[in-house]
C-alpha cells in the first residue's frame, strides 16, 4: 500500500486522537461490565426509599405544570416507562444513574403517592452502563453524544489502524495470520449471538 509520509502522519494522528476520545466511555465500560458480571460481588442495594402521598389539585399535575411538579419534588432522571392501571391510575418511572422515582397519579382521588430510592456505588456504576438514547434533561442529551463520538471513534480507530498495519505489515504472513483470525473469531461469535 503507497501512502505519502504527509498522509501517512495525518493518518497516525487520527489514530492516535480517535483511541484519545474513546478511552474513557471504553474504561467505564469495561469496569461496570466487570461489576454485572459479578454481581454476587458487587450488590446492587438501594438506599432512602421512601414512599410519601401528596394531595393534589389537578391543575398541580397537568402538562403545563408537569415540569415544575418535578423540581418541586425533587424528581431527577428522565422518564422512561408510563403505565395506566385498570383503575385509571398513571404510574411513571423516573430513573437517573442516582436512582429512581416512581409516581402514581390517583384518578378517583386528588392525590399523588411518590416512591424513590437512591442506588449504592454498585448501582450508580451499573445504571451508568445502561445509559443511553437521546431524550430527557439536557445531561442526558450530552451523554447520548458522547457515545456517538465514541462510535465514531473507534470506527475511525479501526479504519486507520488497518491502514497503517497494511503500510508497516504488508508483507508479514504472521500478522495476516493474525489478522485473518481475529476476523473469524469476531464472525463467529457474532453468528453465534445473532443466530443460536
Amino acid at each position: 500500500m503507497k501512502i505519502s509520509g504527509q498522509l501517512y502522519q495525518i493518518i497516525r494522528q487520527i489514530h492516535l486522537y480517535s483511541s484519545l476520545t474513546i478511552v474513557a466511555l471504553l474504561l467505564m465500560y469495561v469496569i461496570s461490565s466487570y461489576m454485572m458480571i459479578y454481581h454476587d460481588w458487587f450488590q446492587v442495594k438501594t438506599r432512602n426509599e421512601s414512599r410519601i402521598t401528596l394531595d393534589i389539585r389537578p391543575k398541580e399535575i397537568n402538562e403545563d405544570n408537569w415540569g415544575s411538579f418535578l423540581n418541586k419534588n425533587n424528581i431527577k432522571g428522565r422518564l422512561v416507562r408510563e403505565n395506566f392501571e385498570e383503575s385509571g391510575d398513571i404510574v411513571r418511572l423516573y430513573e437517573s444513574a442516582k436512582g429512581y422515582a416512581e409516581i402514581t397519579i390517583f384518578k378517583k382521588v386528588d392525590q399523588v403517592e411518590i416512591r424513590s430510592a437512591d442506588l449504592n456505588l454498585s448501582g450508580k456504576i451499573n445504571e451508568m452502563h445502561r445509559l443511553r438514547g437521546f431524550g430527557g434533561p439536557l445531561l442526558y442529551n450530552i451523554y447520548a453524544v458522547l457515545l456517538d463520538l465514541v462510535g465514531v471513534g473507534l470506527i475511525l480507530f479501526v479504519l486507520t489502524g488497518v491502514i497503517l498495519w497494511l503500510k508497516l505489515l504488508k508483507h508479514n504472513k504472521l500478522a495476516w495470520t493474525i489478522l485473518i483470525l481475529g476476523f473469524i473469531y469476531v464472525s463467529a461469535v457474532l453468528g453465534y449471538l445473532i443466530f443460536i
